[in-house]
């Protein structure tokens, strides 16, 4: 199993103290390990964007996104605080054999309209367009386009993602995409639906596509659209 890397982008899991239990996900980064201990930067809030206090003994799920595309998590404690150049806390770190694996197909899949840029390599179909998703995971995503547009199973695209954020920035993430299914439109004019598996992507990348489908979930749990 695949321990996080120095320089990796973490989330902690911490559970409430209160009486209705509730999950808290804070966002830190390895800036060091020694021995069985990780070095990290103080853990924000993905709600607030704050810090809190994370005393010795505090429990906490780790979870971060491996180089193979899949997420690894294991449980925790804070062990320490430091203040070297930057203040950081110790984690423990777990023997490898505790750290649990989730495959891809796991990843959380959010209905969204992100703009893509999608590139077809062929000798004939040569095609190079924009268009919209209708969902998105850190294992793929599914969009429309127009019928023109021959599309079939198991084509290879390239796929380039703008991603807008809370703080109005936009980044971009890359892959390599397989299309799994496609869907032909169901009257004349109409978009075909195609959808597809990611088979070769950055861990950077795939971690702001599934940062922004956590950030859309939480947008669209505080409006009330999701339960």
């Amino acid at each position: 199993m695949m321990l996080p890397r120095i320089g990796q982008t973490i989330r902690l899991d911490f559970i409430s103290s209160s009486e209705e239990t509730q999950v808290h996900t804070f966002k830190s980064r390895v800036t060091d390990m020694k021995d069985d201990v990780a070095f990290i930067e103080l853990p924000t809030s993905e709600d607030t964007g704050r810090t809190g206090l994370f005393g010795p003994g505090t429990d906490c799920t780790v979870w971060y996104v491996g180089e193979d595309g899949s997420r690894y998590e294991f449980r925790s404690s804070i062990v320490g605080r430091k203040s070297e150049h930057i203040p950081v806390l110790l984690i423990q770190l777990p023997a490898k054999e505790f750290i649990q694996r989730t495959q891809r197909r796991n990843y959380l899949r959010i209905e969204t309209a992100l703009e893509i840029a999608v590139k077809l390599s062929d000798p004939i179909r040569q095609y190079h367009f924009l268009a919209r998703t209708m969902d998105v995971s850190g294992g793929g995503l599914s969009f429309t386009c127009d019928e023109s547009f021959h599309l079939e199973d198991k084509d290879l695209l390239k796929v380039w993602i703008s991603l807008p954020s809370k703080n109005g920035q936009v980044h971009h993430a890359y892959a390599e995409m397989e299309i799994v299914r496609r869907k032909p439109a169901e009257e004349k004019g109409l978009h075909q639906w195609i959808s597809g598996k990611f088979i070769k992507m950055s861990e950077m990348d795939r971690a702001k596509v599934v940062r922004a489908c956590y950030e859309r979930q939480l947008e669209l749990r505080k409006k009330g659209i999701e339960d």
